[in-house]
C-alpha cells in the first residue's frame, strides 16, 4: 500500500498550498490513502468543518489531531460525528473524537491512529500504555498499522519506536513543525521519522509571522498570533507498506519549496 502523510498543515496559506498542490503530489506519488496532521488548520490552532471539508473533497483521506484538536469549541459536534478525523488514542476515553480509523485500498488494509506525548506537553495519559493495550485488545487488527505520534520530545518518540519495533508499520512524528533527517526503516520493518515537519509557510516561526514571535521573545509580552503566508514548503513522508506482513518497504521524505 502506498501512503502519502503531510506533515502539520498550518493555517489557510497550509491548506492552500495543499489544494493547489494535491493533484500534482497525488499523480506522482500515486498513493493510496493520503493521510495529513491537521490539528493547526484554524489559523494555526485547531479546526474547523470549513477548513478540512475542501481537503477531504480534494482527495485527503484521514486527518490526525494532536493536543490542539479541540482548541475551536464550536467545532466539537463536527469532530465528534466526522469519522475521517481521529483524535489522540491516549486521551481519556471520554475526550470528543475517534481513536483510530480503518481504510481500505482494493484486498488492502491499514489502520491509522494517533498518540500525543507526555514531555513538555499537555496532561494525557501513557501513549505507551495505550497502545500497548490497544494492540492487545483490538480484535481482527490489520497487519499495516500506522501511528501518528504528536510529541515535543526526541526521546520519547524514539523510546515508543523501540518499544513497539515490528508491532506497527510506521511511527510518523509530528507538532514540533521541523522536519528532521532521521528517516529509516528498521530490521524489524518499521517505518519511522522523528518529525515530519510542517506544510506551510516556513519564512516565520513555526508558522506564525516571525516580526511578532520575535517582539514576544524580546518583551515577554502577550501578543496576538497572526499566520505567515511565505516562504511555503511541503514537508511529507512516502512509504510503501507491505499489507502481508504489515513492514514498511519503502520510505522516502520530501521537503518541497514551493515559490510563492
Amino acid at each position: 500500500m502506498k501512503i502519502l502523510f503531510l506533515g502539520d498543515v498550518f493555517g489557510k496559506s497550509g491548506r492552500d498550498l495543499v489544494l493547489n498542490q494535491i493533484t500534482r503530489l497525488k499523480d506522482y506519488y500515486m498513493p493510496e490513502v493520503l493521510i495529513i496532521n491537521g490539528e493547526n488548520l484554524a489559523d494555526g490552532k485547531g479546526l474547523t468543518e470549513k477548513t478540512t471539508k475542501p481537503l477531504f473533497s480534494a482527495g485527503v483521506d484521514i486527518i490526525t489531531g494532536g493536543n490542539h484538536l479541540w482548541d475551536r469549541f464550536d467545532s466539537r459536534d463536527f469532530i465528534q460525528s466526522e469519522t475521517r478525523i481521529i483524535k489522540p488514542l491516549n486521551y481519556p476515553s471520554c475526550s470528543i473524537g475517534n481513536p483510530y480509523r480503518r481504510i481500505s485500498a482494493g484486498d488492502e488494509e491499514i489502520l491509522v491512529l494517533s498518540l500525543t506525548g507526555q514531555l513538555f506537553m499537555p496532561p494525557c495519559n501513557s501513549p505507551f500504555e495505550a497502545l500497548e493495550t490497544f494492540l492487545t485488545n483490538t480484535e481482527r487488527l490489520p497487519k499495516a498499522i500506522l501511528v501518528d505520534f504528536h510529541a515535543e520530545s526526541t526521546a520519547e518518540k524514539r523510546a515508543l519506536l523501540h518499544m513497539f519495533d515490528g508491532k506497527v508499520s510506521a511511527i510518523i512524528g509530528t507538532h514540533t513543525h521541523i522536519q528532521t533527517a532521521d528517516e529509516e526503516i528498521t530490521e524489524a520493518g518499521t517505518g519511522y521519522i522523528t518529525d515530519v515537519g510542517m506544510t506551510g509557510p516556513h519564512d516565520s516561526v513555526i508558522g506564525i509571522k516571525k516580526h511578532l514571535i520575535m517582539e514576544k521573545m524580546k518583551t515577554c509580552m502577550p501578543i496576538r498570533y497572526e499566520v505567515a503566508d511565505s516562504g511555503l514548503q511541503i514537508n511529507g513522508i512516502y512509504l510503501e507498506i507491505d499489507t502481508t506482513t504489515g513492514q514498511t518497504v519503502k520510505i522516502l521524505r520530501i521537503r518541497e519549496l514551493i515559490r510563492d
